[in-house]
């Protein structure tokens, strides 16, 4: 549809939609030239579908960016049975505008439970899971919730660091590298990706970063930095720096994250890997074990098997 993108931006002006699906990140994730937005309406409501695209005919999930696909926003007081309705002809509307390409990968928001037409539309689908903690005041309740084990390493932790705010966008990147390169893997983002994104959440002030410092060394042994909005920050990355001698450094700023959030009433999303060891420290937080679908659809049916 032509002025799409323009439309989806003035969407974005007139309706609550989540952080990663914001023109501004996807103009610093993507480039302001990299993405593009398809946008549905009818006398119910509207819908859009921003993707990005890449120099071949791809459409896949920007670094940095945990959460793609639709949103869509509907009048009230609908009977379930009209509302999925209108929901299938919004997608539907959305999923025929997007351009014919080899590879379409995006990760959907949890809150997105409707993907039949894209089932319908011939797209695959798999399950995937982050841990999230509910928006509250009572942060007595979310410590009780820990588990015991962690309770006692974040006491451990306290006689040796102390966590600090920070600014500085390298310490941020540099430890997160660090953490990928233990474990023989290359960081999925450029710093320059990075910066980029970390100056237009700094410039709106939906950012905030915390380091673990080493009380003697006074070398940073592990940062967390989160992005936020009005109503839920997530945890855009985090690292440890290898050599660290205190393995409570990341738990303990994760649990500052948690206070950050309890403080202002915004719910937590860690984002978070479904690797068993990284899972379990997940948990061990307290946070809702929370599905959500990662879409694709390949040219090639034997592509389509080895992405499953």
């Amino acid at each position: 549809m032509p002025g799409s993108k323009e439309r989806y931006t003035e969407f974005c002006q007139t309706t609550y939609v989540p952080l990663h699906l914001q023109p501004w990140w996807l103009d610093a994730v993507c480039q302001p030239g990299g993405w593009e937005a398809a946008y549905a309406c009818n006398a119910h409501g509207a819908g859009v579908l921003p993707y990005c695209r890449r120099g071949l005919p791809l459409i896949q999930q920007p670094a940095l960016t945990a959460y793609g696909g639709p949103w869509w926003h509907l009048a009230g007081g609908l009977p379930p049975y009209k509302r999925l309705a209108i929901e299938h002809r919004l997608l539907a509307g959305l999923i025929v505008q997007l351009p014919r390409v080899f590879f379409f990968h995006q990760t959907f928001r949890p809150e997105i439970r409707n993907i039949l037409p894209f089932y319908w539309a011939g797209f695959q689908q798999t399950v995937r899971y982050t841990y999230m903690l509910p928006a509250t005041g009572n942060l007595a309740g979310l410590y009780a919730g820990l588990k015991n084990t962690l309770r006692t390493d974040l006491r451990h932790a306290e006689q040796g660091l102390e966590l600090a705010p920070a600014d500085d966008a390298g310490i941020f990147f540099q430890l997160n590298k660090q953490s990928y390169a233990r474990k023989g893997l290359r960081q999925p983002f450029t710093p320059e990706a990075f910066d980029r994104l970390h100056a237009a959440l700094r410039l709106r002030g939906q950012a905030a970063g915390f380091v673990a410092v080493d009380r003697r060394s006074r070398i940073p042994q592990a940062g967390l930095f989160l992005a936020f909005d009005d109503r839920q920050a997530s945890v855009l990355l985090a690292g440890l720096d290898p050599a660290s001698r205190n393995p409570g450094a990341l738990h303990s700023l994760y649990w500052q994250a948690i206070r950050f959030c309890s403080e202002r009433g915004l719910a937590l999303d860690f984002e978070g890997s479904m690797e068993p060891g990284i899972e379990r420290v997940f948990r061990a937080f307290g946070g809702q074990l929370t599905p959500y679908f990662r879409v694709w659809r390949m040219g090639n049916k034997w592509l389509n098997a080895l992405y499953r």
